[in-house]
């Protein structure tokens, strides 16, 4: 395979230069927030970039796959439609800290290419781009190629720094300039030169990033020159590979040849130019999906998860297209594992096969929900159209009324040769997302209005005290703000110190006394309003005024308890990402003084297996007593230290962060202990699904834990006493119960199936014939519920041309089943049967001309009214 063999050929040749192999990063930055994917080789070499982490070695080379599927670097677009694009590549790359810089950097790669030793490319074919005011760039390349084939690019709308040949990670961080070199694959491909304006066709491919790594971009257009100048190049392996395979598309390579080979025999797919991008797209997209998923990345609505959910719906889309109308995406995943095997070390899913495909087949049901009725009015709108125009308001109708996503229903446009005004289409989204906002504003306002002002600011101080000594600054009666409040009397007292907790971020609200010599006030719950804290409760006994000194106390032990829970939350937190993935989110919590409960995304099931690690892992962190530090600083700061934090929520620019050891560190504005000792104990009560993708944990700490260990040890002695057996063959004893009953079971099946047998027989040998119409009017006591349709069942099997009306008289109620064949039904319905029956008994009942059932409330002469109902039959089919 060429692919294998170029990449250990770059390898070698950079090792041959003295560089150092560093295994490729995950997909998923260790240590970087600001990126949702790995994009780059450079990620992981980032700290040393800017000279805060010095390298053991001065020249790296390492085999990076890299994502593109959002900010400065999106391809996601593109893909499908151009030959050399893929939201998943390999980038081989060679790195210097100092060590060398342009010169040795632009001789290196001119030398894999072109020497016969390595690629021996022919050099007319290659073209390189500088950046114009880089010239000593161009004079290094005017000693080695024809000037004709030096491209020098500007910047774009006279913007500084503003071009493709000046590379820069973001709108912030590393930047420098860069030359690229393109391959030419000839005259019978229409394209322009790099560089050009018109970007026509894909004649000239680029194939290799030499970044000039000089600055730190600190605000726009502000640069400072960072510590070491460095080098950062990228080579698309899989555009080299199509190269060299003279495919002239990197989707024609031997891998991605096989697997889209693949897939049309797997789905029965033809070729054809229309069929050809949805292929790829579905190939593509399937590599990444599959090794997201098995990097614990999972369809969501936010980041890392939403840009999963997008490549997945885009790929079902595509396969919607092609005719495919179930899912089909998760019967693909295996096709991966079995290709990549023997090309790349990274494609390792197959211990997460099932995984992969649960999430898939998972996603894929729940979005075929919106895409049958979405992309059908799609569909016709485009056969319908007669000048090849939708209109926007037409793309934005199918996203707001039944969620097809605006980037596929273009997608779908752009493949069919649709025109979208894209102008127009973003003004709409624009008035919508104002619209939304208008009524967001108007019903904060309405919330807002019942609230009264105050001048002055309420000032927690609950986080190291009990008990403080304050103000009353606000009373509030009924939404209007009192001067005096009475005993027994509802109220909001606002304080301008407090150390009551008020309601946030999942923690109730403390309760307590406010009181005075003369006066006591009972805190049932604590709430913010805007800035300030509103303490709800009733006046037990006094009165109390504004600007009245008081003391304010919090029930200290329903705080300890509530502190016990939300520091387990924060332990849970961390628990869960380290055994079941990093890339857990929480989605919700509630934390009181008697458990927490904590929601959070995660396909999949959580075995008994992983529930006894997490647990395990928390009580360890709670023995360890680990101390438990609040960091107050920025939320610049926070990211930098990885924080888990909503990072999409808008926070202010100083925050509270808790620290327990190096074990969690969370963005929170809670009450805490100490230690986490203070804890005691751990124990999960019940993990449950509450909505698509979103797992629940209850559990209990400290005395309540203890509570519910105690009571389950009592529940289980109970069953121990009842089943006379020690603990320890507890479990064989109940066991062997549970095998013993169903054993009987399954025997009494059988004696009950024998049993119907004889009966039916019986009922067969009583019918009364008529006109080859067979009439059975039989009565039965039987305990088992069904066995009116069992006994219907058998005897029509037997009976071709039968009305069977079977009653089961075993409790007060009488069940009854009447059954019609066909070929009577349309002289004789079994609803008229029943209607007959009704004349003479009471009852309720329903069903078809073929089969009635129901219930008969009075019981008496049901024998002799039976006999009446076989006799009206008779009458009825006699004149018939």
């Amino acid at each position: 395979m060429i692919i294998n063999k170029i990449r250990l050929m770059f390898l070698d040749f950079f090792q041959k230069k003295n560089h150092i192999l560093i295994k490729g990063s995950s997909l998923i930055p260790e240590n970087d927030s600001t990126l949702l994917f790995t994009n780059a080789g450079m990620n992981q070499f980032k700290d040393i970039f800017l000279g805060t982490v010095i390298p053991k070695k001065k020249s790296l080379i390492s085999s990076q796959y890299c994502i593109r599927t959002g900010g400065k670097h999106n391809d996601f677009k593109k893909v499908g439609y151009t030959n050399y694009h893929h939201t998943l590549f390999e980038m081989l790359g060679n790195f210097s800290f100092g060590e060398y810089f342009k010169k040795e950097a632009i001789s290196y790669a001119w030398e894999f290419l072109t020497s016969k030793e390595w690629m021996n490319i022919p050099k007319e074919k290659l073209w390189v781009t500088y950046y114009y005011k880089d010239q000593e760039t161009f004079y290094i390349w005017s000693k080695i190629i024809n000037n004709n084939h030096i491209i020098p690019i500007h910047d774009k709308n006279n913007i500084k720094y503003h071009s493709d040949n000046f590379w820069k990670m973001g709108k912030i961080g590393l930047c420098g300039p860069c030359t690229e070199i393109f391959y030419d694959q000839g005259n019978n491909i229409i394209g322009n030169l790099p560089g050009s304006t018109k970007k026509i066709g894909e004649r000239y491919i680029e194939i290799w990033n030499i970044v000039f790594m000089q600055f730190n971009q600190i605000k726009p257009n502000q640069l400072i020159k960072i510590p070491v100048p460095s080098v950062d190049t990228g080579m698309g392996l899989e555009r080299l590979t199509a190269i060299l395979e003279n495919s002239q598309s990197s989707y024609n390579i031997y891998s991605f040849r096989k697997l889209i080979n693949k897939i049309k025999k797997k789905l029965l797919i033809h070729d054809s130019e229309f069929n050809k991008i949805s292929l790829r797209i579905i190939a593509d997209h399937l590599r990444t999906a599959s090794c997201l998923i098995s990097e614990n990345i999972f369809p969501g609505n936010e980041g890392r998860n939403y840009i999963l959910r997008k490549i997945i719906r885009r790929a079902l889309s595509h396969g919607y297209l092609l005719g495919i109308r179930i899912p089909f995406l998760y019967k693909l995943s295996k096709i991966i594992n079995n290709i990549y095997a023997g090309i790349s070390n990274f494609f390792k899913i197959f211990n997460n096969i099932d995984k992969i495909q649960n999430t898939l087949y998972t996603e894929e049901k729940q979005f075929y929900l919106i895409l049958k009725k979405s992309m059908d009015i799609l569909l016709r709108e485009i056969k319908n159209t007669k000048n090849k125009k939708i209109s926007s308001k037409k793309i934005f109708y199918l996203y707001d009324t039944y969620g097809l996503p605006i980037e596929i229903s273009q997608d779908i446009c752009k493949k069919n040769n649709i025109f979208i005004n894209s102008i127009t289409l973003k003004n709409i989204i624009k008035e919508n997302k104002e619209k939304q906002n208008k009524k967001k504003i108007k019903k904060d306002q309405l919330i807002y209005t019942n609230l009264m002002c105050i001048s002055k600011k309420s000032i927690f101080y609950g986080y190291d005290r009990h008990k403080t000594y304050s103000k009353i600054i606000q009373i509030i009666n009924k939404n209007q703000s009192i001067k005096l409040i009475k005993k027994e009397q509802e109220c909001i007292i606002i304080l301008d110190i407090t150390p009551f907790y008020s309601e946030s971020g999942g923690q109730i609200g403390d309760s307590g006394i406010i009181n005075k010599k003369t006066a006591c006030f009972i805190v049932k719950n604590t709430k913010k309003y805007g800035s300030y804290i509103g303490h709800i409760g009733t006046v037990q006994y006094g009165t109390f005024c504004i600007n009245d000194n008081v003391i304010s106390e919090i029930d200290r032990k329903k705080r300890y308890a509530i502190q016990s829970n939300h520091t387990a939350t924060h332990l849970l937190h961390s628990a869960l990402n380290k055994i079941l993935g990093k890339n857990i989110q929480q989605r919700g919590s509630l934390i009181n003084e008697q458990q927490l409960r904590f929601d959070f995304s995660y396909i999949g099931e959580i075995n008994k297996k992983e529930i006894n690690l997490i647990e395990q892992l928390i009580n360890k962190k709670i023995q360890e007593n680990l101390p438990i530090t609040p960091i107050i600083t920025s939320i610049k700061k926070a990211k930098k230290y990885h924080a888990i934090a909503q990072f999409t929520k808008k926070y202010k620019n100083t925050i509270r962060m808790i620290q327990i050891d190096n074990f969690s560190l969370e963005l929170c504005g809670g009450t805490h202990h100490f230690f986490t000792g203070n804890i005691g104990y751990f124990k999960i009560l019940n993990i449950n699904n509450t909505g698509h993708d979103i797992k629940r944990i209850i559990a209990v700490t400290g005395h309540k834990a203890v509570l519910y260990i105690q009571k389950k040890e009592k529940k289980e002695k109970k069953i121990q006493d009842i089943v006379n057996i020690d603990y320890n063959n507890l479990y064989k004893k109940i066991k062997k119960i549970i095998n013993d009953f169903n054993k009987i079971k399954q025997e009494n099946k059988i004696l009950q199936n024998n049993e119907i047998m004889n009966i039916s027989k019986k009922i067969i040998s009583n019918a009364y014939l008529l006109k080859e119409i067979y009439l059975i009017t039989y009565s039965v006591s039987y305990r088992y519920k069904n066995i009116l349709q069992k006994l219907s069942k058998i005897i029509n099997k037997k009976l071709k041309s039968v009305i069977i009306i079977l009653i089961n008289n075993y409790n007060s109620s009488i069940i009854f089943n009447i059954s019609v064949t066909q070929n009577i039904a349309n002289k004789l319905s079994a609803l008229k049967i029943m209607e007959n029956i009704f004349l003479e008994n009471q009852g309720i009942g329903g069903g078809n001309k073929n089969i009635a059932k129901g219930k008969l409330t009075n019981t008496k002469n049901i024998v002799k009214n039976l006999e009446k109902i076989k006799l009206w039959i008779i009458k009825t089919l006699s004149k018939k």
